[in-house]
């Protein structure tokens, strides 16, 4: 081999390498309870009090449907796993606090159509408006537009921010 074709395939070989690295490097970080927390913050921090504390709800992923089961489309599903999750209720017990005094929440999960029905749930359980309940919701564009309009005619105040993909 001369060494003009050695410089050539040492040169290929690092442009391929720094292509490979940038490719990992480049990769979304996986959506953690840790990284909800730390986006909610970055959302909903700069208003915050010092003496306003920040919640994280976490909502895991749910079990795959049993062997069997009628096929459904995932939102359907979604709503499915959010009608019997013990979360709505113990979710709006700290979101109805948000009647009389601050509430900050950041609500996310891999699944992000499962949080959003969750938080929805956790909002028609609430009788009465609740003003100073904030929520940093992470999760897909696809899964806000309800969540926001409920929000809304509950007065209190939603952020959306993008998971990362």
């Amino acid at each position: 081999m001369r060494r003009r074709d050695v410089r050539r395939l040492l040169a290929a070989g690092t442009v391929a390498a720094s292509a490979m690295l940038g490719a990992c490097a480049s990769a979304p970080p996986q959506l953690t309870p840790d990284l909800v927390a730390r986006i909610g913050y970055q959302s909903l921090g700069p208003e915050m009090k010092l003496s306003d504390q920040m919640l994280t709800v976490w909502v895991p992923a749910p079990a795959p449907p049993a062997d069997g089961s009628p096929p459904l489309s995932p939102e359907a599903f979604s709503a499915l796993v959010a009608a019997s999750s013990p979360m709505v209720s113990d979710l709006a017990l700290v979101m109805a606090r948000g009647e009389s005094e601050p509430v900050n929440l950041a609500v996310g999960g891999p699944d992000s159509a499962l949080a959003a029905q969750i938080l929805l749930r956790a909002f028609r359980l609430l009788q009465v408006p609740v003003p100073y309940l904030r929520i940093a919701f992470v999760g897909k564009p696809v899964d806000v537009t309800e969540l926001a309009a409920t929000a809304s005619m509950k007065r209190a105040a939603l952020r959306f921010e993008m998971a990362p993909m």
